[in-house]
């Protein structure tokens, strides 16, 4: 993850430790993400726990690089907010023309 935004040139790392809270919302997501599966597969479609969890655990591997990044990003959106975006300045658009 880079320092500073490309763009706007924000600091991503604001201080030591800024992202240490953020496995706290990665836990929100994996537990979201196992009570939605639990609903559909075992409450729903009647599957039988042991495939679920079997079924569970891969899912759950292959979606920890997704979830850590978008904890991260949660967390960042929720102390950092971005820069508006400056319009071109119409002195600069007439003098174009």
């Amino acid at each position: 993850m880079p320092d500073h935004c490309p763009h706007c040139g924000a600091n991503y790392m604001p201080e030591p430790g800024f992202y240490w809270a953020s496995m706290f919302v990665s836990y929100a997501f994996f537990t979201i993400w196992t009570l939605l599966t639990f609903l559909v597969a075992v409450v729903w479609l009647n599957l039988d726990v042991t495939y679920y969890l079997i079924g569970l655990v891969p899912t759950l591997f292959l979606l920890t690089p997704y979830f850590f990044r978008m904890a991260r990003r949660t967390w960042l959106t929720l102390f950092i907010k971005p820069a508006p975006v400056q319009p071109a300045s119409l002195d600069n658009a007439v003098a174009a023309s």
